[in-house]
């Protein structure tokens, strides 16, 4: 009985070095991932000097970006559509939380609906606090109902949270 259990702790050994070293090693992987690299810093300011903004300008949104890809892609989406100025692009996109979300709310809308002004799409889906669900709101409102944009973009950006049944549960009313 003693020998099953002697083989059985000397088979575990050499699964503990592993677990242990797999244990110290994985946080070490996980920064190394989470961190942006010196191409993202250095393709972010190229980007953004390639797509008009001013190299002063570019520098410093990509050197305080946190995800500095994010921030340039989503100017150079925004950029595209002809209608904004990149350095207006590259001030939402650095003021918002979600950049990628920004610039697909904004190219959404701009692809789906006639828009007559571009400055307003991208006040508003800046300030929204889900820009794809408000451009999904706001194409899909304006197809249904056959509103202007102006007029579905002020619906949906007007359409805050209504709580239903505030009252807590576990509270019980005598």
């Amino acid at each position: 009985m003693v020998h099953f259990l002697a083989s059985a702790i000397h088979r575990q050994c050499p699964v503990i070095p592993f677990a242990l070293i797999t244990g110290l090693a994985a946080p070490l992987l996980l920064l190394t991932a989470t961190r942006a690299s010196a191409n993202d810093f250095e393709s972010c300011t190229r980007g953004l000097i390639d797509a008009g903004v001013a190299t002063a300008s570019a520098t410093a949104a990509c050197s305080q970006a946190l995800h500095p890809t994010d921030v340039s892609n989503c100017t150079i989406d925004i950029a595209k559509l002809g209608d904004l100025e990149a350095d207006q692009a590259l001030l939402a996109c650095q003021s918002d939380r979600r950049p990628q979300e920004l610039a697909t709310c904004v190219t959404d809308i701009h692809q789906s609906l006639e828009v007559a002004n571009s400055t307003a799409v991208l006040n508003n889906c800046r300030n929204s606090l889900l820009p794809k669900r408000y451009a999904d709101c706001v194409v899909g409102v304006a197809t249904a109902a056959d509103l202007v944009t102006a007029e579905s973009m002020a619906q949906c950006i007007a359409a805050g949270t209504r709580p239903e049944n505030v009252a807590p549960t576990f509270i019980f009313s005598r």
